[in-house]
């Protein structure tokens, strides 16, 4: 049988998975979809994923990597990045639909070259009329065709760097990926190793106490930051669309004139607005970079 498709959030996946264990049905793996083997006939606790596999996905260092592993961190990342962010270099979907809204702000531009090249083969058939004037109005169209042509690649290098910025994203977020898995790692040891000292110091149960107290106000401070992260990152959204709606009015409201001042004013709005996203991106990703150096380091104080 074909796994089912996983829908849901973690918590809906893993009820239903209990759900049916408890009912005796054929139940799945709430992260990776496989057939789970029934309950044990002398009881014991269910468990919603699989049972370890160290052939499966292998070891992180002296741990075996679960699907309840996986599925955790799966959530913390849907938490600090959003559900449409990639969790890999294959998982580009929303990455190639922000590329395709950058190509979709170009096609005006093509529009603008094509209007530009019929309106200058207009000018030259009007010209071949009179011949005492044909050759000046004909330099007059080639100049007006050269500066289409400028235009147009201007457009195309435009594009080109949209792509390298879009493929340095893919970097960072790659490697953001890396120091959070590097985190969750070790806010695992350090979990392990609180366990090791409350079973040792049994006896210093005010100690206890006051270890409890600590984890709890680094927990809060790790949701914290995650929750600035997810605001900062959506606003900085918002910023961007905003700034796209804008540079859209202005393109249509300097449609309306083909001469030379109307484009200059076009070139120089689209370089303003240009700036203005670029700022805003660095911006946004300097926030990112500054959220995620705090959160490093709450989770190592956490773990020291």
């Amino acid at each position: 049988m074909v796994p089912p498709a996983r829908r849901g959030s973690r918590d809906q996946r893993r009820e239903t998975t209990l759900r049916a264990l408890a009912a005796g049905d054929e139940a799945y793996c709430a992260y990776c979809g496989q057939v789970l083997p029934p309950l044990p006939s002398r009881g014991g606790r269910p468990t919603p994923y699989c049972p370890a596999d160290p052939q499966r996905y292998g070891n992180w260092g002296a741990k075996t990597i679960t699907c309840a592993m996986l599925d955790e961190h799966r959530e913390i990342w849907v938490q600090v990045y959003g559900p449409d962010q990639p969790m890999t270099q294959l998982d580009v979907h929303a990455l190639d639909e922000r590329m395709s809204a950058v190509l979709a702000v170009l096609d005006p531009v093509r529009t603008e070259v094509a209007a530009l090249q019929q309106h200058a083969t207009g000018e030259l058939s009007s010209a071949l009329d009179s011949r005492d004037t044909a050759d000046a109005e004909r330099r007059q169209a080639e100049k007006a065709a050269r500066a289409a042509e400028a235009e147009r690649d201007r457009a195309v290098a435009d594009a080109e760097r949209a792509r390298a910025e879009v493929e340095a994203a893919r970097g960072e977020q790659a490697a953001a990926a890396q120091q959070a898995e590097q985190a969750l790692a070790d806010r695992d040891q350090a979990l392990s190793e609180r366990r090791a000292a409350q079973e040792e110091a049994e006896a210093a149960r005010t100690d206890r106490q006051h270890a409890l107290d600590r984890v709890s106000a680094a927990h809060e401070r790790i949701t914290g930051l995650q929750s600035a992260l997810a605001e900062e990152r959506a606003t900085a959204l918002e910023r961007l669309d905003e700034l796209r709606r804008q540079e859209e009015q202005a393109r249509q409201s300097l449609r309306a004139a083909l001469t030379e001042e109307h484009e200059q004013r076009l070139r120089e709005q689209s370089q303003d607005f240009t700036q203005r996203l670029r700022d805003l991106q660095r911006a946004a990703d300097e926030r990112v970079a500054e959220l995620t150096e705090q959160l490093t380091s709450s989770t190592r104080g956490y773990a020291e």
